[in-house]
């Protein structure tokens, strides 16, 4: 399977439960909308409350990665049409601007060993 991940930090006027609460009801079905390709797509919050970060460690600059699972080639070539796509990008961008910095996003393919 291929694997994209995504780094997002959550614009700083906004509460993590903020943050949360608009991507999970508002931009998760967007994407689910305008992406439908891919196989799975979750989302990992990070817990600083609970996260053990020793004292020498600086926070990583991001609020949740989500990942995104493709079956096959063509899905993954399917959606990278789609997010080429001006219209598409921008709908995107515009939901985006709601509750994430979308500048400060990094996105990683990545290949997975078990």
């Amino acid at each position: 399977m291929i694997k994209q991940f995504f780094l997002i930090s959550k614009k700083p006027e906004l509460s993590a439960e903020e943050f949360r609460y608009y991507y999970e009801s508002n931009h998760v079905p967007l994407i689910k909308r305008l992406l439908p390709m891919f196989a799975r797509y979750r989302r990992h919050y990070l817990d600083y409350g609970n996260s053990v970060i020793g004292t020498d460690q600086v926070a990583p600059g991001f609020d949740v990665i989500t990942e995104i699972w493709f079956a096959h080639q063509a899905d993954y070539d399917a959606f990278i049409e789609h997010v080429s796509d001006p219209a598409i990008i921008a709908e995107i961008r515009a939901d985006e601007a709601n509750f994430l910095i979308s500048d400060a996003t990094r996105s990683l393919r990545v290949e997975t060993v078990e």
